[in-house]
């Protein structure tokens, strides 16, 4: 039997599909993940799976790989969540001889200024991005404003983190006011010990962009031997100004122009070529520039859609998404066909403003009786704490809907979310 070591978040939303993949493709599974092993004496863990330390990437490869030594070798390694999973995931291949990508590639996919920086210095044309340039953590604010003048990025911009994923930390900024507020806001979200710990040089620097006008999409894709098979692009319908870029539709097959679709494609195959990446699942987002009428990326990640997000795209034979990145793993053959007609996801905002307590959900019943509805996913608990971008770190929930056409599955989303009923309380301060 093969075994596949999937390497994941404990908070992972994904690790169950992917379980569930594995075992469809008839595969056991090594659960490696940063679990607190203190807990092992009160929790019941798989029997194959294994405490690893995102903080220290080159002894979790090793864990992994040293799996394969003690039982049944292992077939494939795959990442369940970000950016620091998908850089062990590749590093423990490699160790095991199974196809992987380059060290030096993941490190771009997984650092936003690595990024940039590898994708301005090949300078392909198919590769538009933004005007871009980073300070250290603390930088005066005042320095930093004339900077963004002096640079060409200009007002508006965008700050961001350079490792964190799902728009966290990511703010846009108009003049020297909002700038400085957002870059005090930013440098405290990077004061956390958690944050710092796995990358403290990426942890004390900041990325300022030029601010991309223009529609938003998402790629998923597939890169064999270095070619791209596109899987799916979906249209952002919601607009992502700012001043936080919380994202909430995913809609499927987009409604964009052939012509632009592919221009979109091809920018996002040259920026693997670029980064050195040849293998696995890729997730791309991209703006459509108003300016330049092009594409331009806005990041490109090794590893598959984050979230529950894969469960809105379906294959012919009953595949899902975790099915397809198995499979092609596994070197089962021709990546199947997308099914006909239209899917999409809305990743529910957040209902509160500031860090509050969830006190009740109502109208799922109502909101999954919605012609289109799939499902209705609430996968915050009540009593749980929501925190809003840029500080939050996870969703609110997930809608999921099919249909005929794109037009008709977001409006099914637009239609459940409107029945969802969120009561929340703000936290109650501590006194000290």
């Amino acid at each position: 039997m093969n075994r596949i070591a999937l390497v994941t978040h404990t908070t992972s939303y994904g690790a169950s599909g992917f379980v569930e993949a594995c075992r469809r493709a008839g595969s056991s599974v090594v659960l490696a993940s940063d679990r607190c092993h203190v807990l092992d004496r009160a929790w019941h863990w798989p029997a194959d799976s294994l405490v690893i330390d995102f903080g220290d990437p080159d002894a979790a490869a090793a864990a992994i790989a040293a799996a394969d030594a003690r039982e049944s070798p292992i077939s494939a390694v795959l990442p369940v969540g970000g950016e620091l999973p998908a850089k062990v995931a590749a590093a423990a291949a490699r160790r095991l001889g199974l196809p992987a990508n380059a060290p030096d590639a993941m490190a771009c996919a997984a650092n936003k200024l690595l990024m940039r920086g590898r994708l301005a210095a090949a300078a392909d044309p198919a590769v538009k991005q933004p005007r871009f340039f980073a300070v250290p953590c603390g930088s005066d604010a005042d320095a930093v404003a004339a900077r963004v003048t002096a640079s060409g990025v200009g007002f508006p911009c965008v700050i961001k983190p350079l490792t964190l994923s799902g728009s966290r930390g990511v703010m846009r900024a108009d003049d020297r006011a909002s700038l400085g507020t957002g870059l005090a806001r930013l440098e405290r979200l990077l004061a956390d010990p958690a944050l710092r710990r796995p990358d403290p040089d990426a942890a004390g620097q900041i990325l300022v962009e030029s601010f991309v006008a223009g529609p938003e999409f998402a790629l998923e894709g597939i890169l064999t031997r270095g070619a791209l098979h596109v899987l799916a692009l979906f249209d952002k319908p919601d607009p992502l100004d700012g001043p936080t870029f919380e994202e909430t539709l995913y809609v499927t097959p987009s409604r964009r122009p052939e012509p632009d679709q592919r221009r979109m494609a091809d920018t996002v195959a040259a920026a693997a070529r670029a980064l050195g990446l040849e293998t696995g699942p890729v997730h791309a987002e991209l703006r459509w520039s108003e300016a330049d009428g092009g594409p331009v990326l806005v990041e490109i990640a090794a590893r598959p859609i984050g979230g529950l997000c894969a469960r809105s795209l379906r294959f012919e034979s009953g595949f899902s998404l975790e099915d397809v990145v198995v499979r092609h793993a596994l070197g089962a053959g021709a990546t199947p066909a997308r099914l006909a007609g239209a899917s999409g996801v809305m990743m529910i905002p957040t209902p509160a403003r500031v860090p509050s307590a969830l006190r009740a959900v109502d109208g799922v019943t109502e909101a999954r009786a919605v012609a289109g509805i799939d499902d209705v996913v609430i996968s915050v608990r009540i009593g749980e704490t929501l925190v809003p971008l840029p500080e939050g770190a996870s969703y609110t929930g997930f809608i999921f809907a099919t249909g005929d056409d794109a037009a008709s599955v977001e409006e099914a989303l637009r239609a459940a979310h409107a029945r969802l009923r969120f009561k929340v309380a703000p936290l109650v301060p501590i006194a000290r």
